[in-house]
């Protein structure tokens, strides 16, 4: 028996390999001229789930509206921003003209769509990137739903306008290190003081958290050992957000670590209509019916894609 050194073995399996070792990256369109590049999203294929005759003319413009933009706007630049696992912020002005942020709510300059109107939206931007639809659901079905439900007349009037534009935007933090999104065990804690409270703790996966103007934060009231809503500007003192570095999935979400340490809230900024882990679900329970629809856009997009060769 002949027995090689390792190095001997390295130049063996180098010479025994063949010549696509070491080779530039393939040229897809050279090699397969019929194939269509991501960035030409195809047209849509059929009416997979026969949702044309159950939509009123105002949704089916909703849904073409959304369509169009996702197609023209969305689909070119998804694959190189999810490469680089940045975000595409030049496109949030026209995701605002799109009018979907806010979906059911009625009033504070939001669209108050049917809530067919607004799952069918989800679904058609879900359709051309699910990260897009990540960050509208953050935004819109949970922060702003958040506002909408339980939040003070005041706290509606002064944050809801600016976030159904897009001008402003929100991120919904309720997952900690230790809990994930267990809010019956959070250890945020919230301390009532002169004026206002004291946030301490971590939260983590919080998507839109990177660049979010408001933060919805949950944490324990140490008084009542109960879960409140607070709303944090991202300019707090003692707030500092990270990115989650390295993902394989959703990566144009640009989702965060939160860490409070002694933020000061003021009394305004606490949501009044949040005082027990009741009230999260209620705000769970409303915006999961949108969640829903993302997998059926995705699935949509997915139908498309194959159909078009």
């Amino acid at each position: 028996m002949t027995i090689h050194s390792s190095k001997h073995q390295d130049d063996v399996d180098k010479n025994a390999r063949s010549s696509y070792f070491n080779l530039p990256a393939l040229d897809i369109s050279v090699a397969f001229p019929q194939a269509t590049p991501a960035s030409k999203f195809p047209p849509c294929a059929s009416d997979y789930y026969q949702f044309d005759d159950l939509l009123t003319s105002e949704e089916q413009a909703v849904r073409m509206k959304v369509r169009e933009c996702m197609e023209k706007e969305i689909a070119p630049i998804m694959a190189e921003y999810w490469e680089k696992a940045e975000f595409p912020f030049h496109v949030i002005p026209k995701l605002g003209a799109l009018r979907v942020a806010g979906g059911t709510i009625k009033g504070y300059g939001c669209p108050g769509h049917s809530v067919t109107g607004a799952a069918i939206a989800i679904a058609e931007i879900a359709r051309v990137d699910a990260s897009c639809s990540t960050f509208i659901l953050v935004h819109s079905s949970l922060a702003m739903l958040t506002i909408a439900l339980c939040g003070s007349e005041e706290q509606k009037q002064k944050y809801l306008p600016s976030l159904a534009q897009l001008n402003t935007i929100a991120c919904w933090a309720l997952t900690e290190p230790a809990y994930g999104s267990d809010a019956s065990a959070l250890n945020t804690t919230a301390t009532k003081v002169e004026g206002g409270w004291i946030l301490e703790g971590q939260k983590r996966w919080i998507g839109n958290s990177t660049f979010a103007d408001v933060l919805v934060i949950f944490a324990r009231n140490t008084t009542t050992n109960q879960i409140n809503g607070y709303l944090v500007k991202k300019d707090a003192p003692g707030l500092t957000v990270t990115k989650i570095e390295n993902k394989i999935g959703l990566r144009i979400v640009q989702n965060g670590d939160i860490l409070l340490k002694k933020v000061f809230v003021p009394d305004e900024d606490r949501l009044p209509g949040v005082n027990s882990f009741q009230d999260t679900s209620k705000v769970l329970a409303v915006s999961r019916v949108m969640v829903a629809w993302q997998p059926i856009g995705i699935s949509m997009g997915v139908y498309d894609m194959c159909h078009r060769y």
